[in-house]
């Protein structure tokens, strides 16, 4: 398995946290309807987003692209 440059997580971890506020907007919109599934996957794909971001700051600030 290739290792993700920093690029990659950089975006990646963008992407997951701009999906999870997308969550939340959406959760606003339909009034809570959905209020258990979604901010629970709002979570999880910050969690995620954030681990990627941390991920990326590490391959910065080592200065390597691997």
């Amino acid at each position: 398995m290739k290792n993700w440059s920093f690029n990659t997580c950089a975006i990646a971890g963008f992407s997951f946290s701009t999906f999870a506020v997308a969550l939340v907007i959406f959760n606003a919109v339909t009034a809570n309807l959905f209020l258990n599934l979604l901010l629970s996957l709002a979570g999880v794909s910050l969690l995620i987003g954030g681990a990627l971001s941390v991920r990326a700051h590490f391959l910065w600030s080592r200065g390597g692209s691997r």
